[in-house]
């Protein structure tokens, strides 16, 4: 078995971006899981939009532990994102925004798989926690190389908050998007998966912590997103798979909306609960296909 990076004589350092705005009762819990990772040879930087409410305060209490730290406006939350990633000078890049946290040995799990899955264009995802601080209402939402395939052309096929990639991914297949409002991830890891460069390593293990109600599932940025995902698969599918997709999207999201309103936060776990057995039972009648020839 190999040593962890940070025992070995050069040590893997990661970069970990955090892009924050107004955003004073939730970025404390987020540089913590940062800075009280097991492993240590990490390279931390906050880019701040601009905050005026008092995170900046509560941000320089922690300006030890920091690499970079720049606060100017920006074009929004990927074009923050990709100021962090230009100074970034690790092995390998997460993105963790305020809000969102790292349970402990995150870090050294991704160490590991990136020592274990050396690759110059390399991606490494694991599963994600969802939580609603106000109901306590959690799951964890797992995904793995066949919901990358399956799901590539649906919507974003991986966990974000909790992937690292090399920067010669970015250096590849380019940096976020930042046209786009909702859906610049989803954009960067389409335009990764048909790059046919880089390599996707998946982790059951959960790297990250996200609270439900982020941007992207707000019930007036549903159309957003949708066109959004249209744009990204234009060039590689027909328009009709195209605008079928995007009105998946829009029922879905419209029926979460409604399901929330009526019944909270506990109607997406009920929902996540039906996914995961409907899953289930899709694979064990596949198994049971393949054993009868």
């Amino acid at each position: 078995m190999k040593q962890l990076a940070q025992n070995q004589a050069h040590p893997i350092l990661i970069s970990i971006v955090t892009v924050v705005f107004n955003s004073k009762d939730l970025i404390e819990k987020t540089i913590l899981s940062v800075i009280q990772q097991s492993y240590s040879h990490i390279e931390y930087i906050i880019i701040d939009g601009g905050s005026t409410d008092g995170t900046l305060e509560i941000v320089e209490q922690y300006k030890a532990y920091l690499s970079h730290w720049i606060v100017e406006s920006d074009r929004g939350i990927y074009d923050a994102m990709n100021k962090g990633i230009e100074l970034a000078k690790g092995q390998i890049i997460g993105i963790l925004n305020s809000g969102d946290f790292y349970p402990p040995g995150t870090l050294q799990t991704v160490a590991r798989l990136y020592e274990d899955n050396l690759h110059k264009s390399l991606i490494i995802t694991g599963a994600m926690k969802r939580f609603d601080p106000d109901t306590g209402v959690e799951f964890v939402q797992q995904r793995n190389l066949q919901d990358l395939h399956k799901r590539i052309y649906l919507g974003m096929p991986i966990n974000h908050p909790a992937t690292f990639v090399t920067p010669n991914v970015y250096q590849t297949v380019g940096y976020f998007n930042p046209e786009f409002k909702i859906c610049g991830d989803y954009d960067l890891i389409y335009r990764a998966y048909h790059s046919q460069t880089v390599k996707f390593i998946f982790s059951d293990r959960v790297l990250a912590c996200m609270s439900m109600g982020g941007m992207s599932e707000r019930y007036s940025h549903v159309w957003v997103r949708a066109r959004e995902a249209m744009r990204i698969r234009q060039h590689s599918i027909n328009r009709l798979f195209n605008t079928i997709f995007a009105l998946r999207i829009v029922v879905i999201g419209y029926i979460k909306y409604l399901l929330t309103a009526i019944a909270g936060q506990k109607a997406v776990l009920v929902r996540h609960i039906l996914e995961q057995k409907t899953s289930k039972l899709k694979n064990s009648v596949n198994k049971s296909r393949k054993s009868s020839y």
